[in-house]
């Protein structure tokens, strides 16, 4: 076990915060891929639209979104009854709604295209099968899907502002890597953060190998099929 001049073990602060993006992340792409695939099949005017409304939500500064975060679960705000702030679940809450915009910016066009090109070879075979198209579609985006949920991953694992603000950085609890970089910063520890910096910089690149390598698998074995 690695441990800084901490309160609290290194290793918890990973694991604590691959999980809270690792989850956030998901559940992005997974609605990313569910709202592209369901816009995909209306007109290039209607798929252009949503990409240009998501991709100006892309530019939205995390810190906004922590306060809208802030707002919804505060005590006396609309979801203050479920009692989420200043838990990991909120910090989720906020990075989901930080990576769905990039996710599904990268992956509308894409459906759409890759859905145009396929409609013709689907009727002429006489598949009318709506799960059969599913398929063949995400077979054909398999390294695009890898690439987005990287974008999502990254952009999740490397915000601040929502998990500041929603999250508070409670130690042992809600405190994640960059949290405590910040915190670290401002108390003038700078070694411990360019430490914690490096370790958030390991952690996206050995994730992003991982990804890259299973997306590789899984073309070849639609390939083989």
């Amino acid at each position: 076990m690695v441990y800084l001049d901490l309160n609290e073990p290194i290793v918890n602060i990973v694991i604590r915060s691959l999980y809270v993006s690792g989850v956030a992340s998901l559940l992005a792409f997974i609605t990313a891929i569910v709202l592209c695939y369901y816009y995909s099949g209306r007109s290039r005017r209607s798929v252009d639209l949503i990409a240009s409304i998501f991709e100006a939500l892309v530019g939205v500064p995390t810190t906004i979104i922590g306060l809208l975060v802030y707002y919804l679960l505060y005590p006396n705000g609309p979801l203050g009854f479920m009692r989420l702030l200043y838990t990991p679940y909120a910090i989720i809450i906020g990075q989901f709604l930080v990576a769905l915009p990039i996710a599904v910016v990268s992956l509308i066009r894409q459906f759409y295209n890759v859905r145009k090109s396929l409609r013709e070879l689907i009727l002429s075979l006489g598949l009318q099968s709506s799960r059969v198209e599913i398929i063949l579609v995400l077979r054909e985006l398999t390294p695009i899907l890898a690439s987005t949920y990287l974008l999502a991953f990254s952009r999740c694992i490397g915000e601040l502002g929502v998990a500041m603000i929603a999250g508070g950085a409670i130690e042992c609890y809600t405190s994640v890597l960059t949290t405590t970089i910040a915190v670290q910063t401002s108390m003038g520890n700078f070694e411990e953060a360019l430490v914690l910096g490096l370790i958030l910089i390991s952690l996206t690149l050995l994730t992003a190998i991982l990804i890259k390598s299973l997306s590789k698998i899984l073309a070849g074995a639609f390939h083989y099929e």
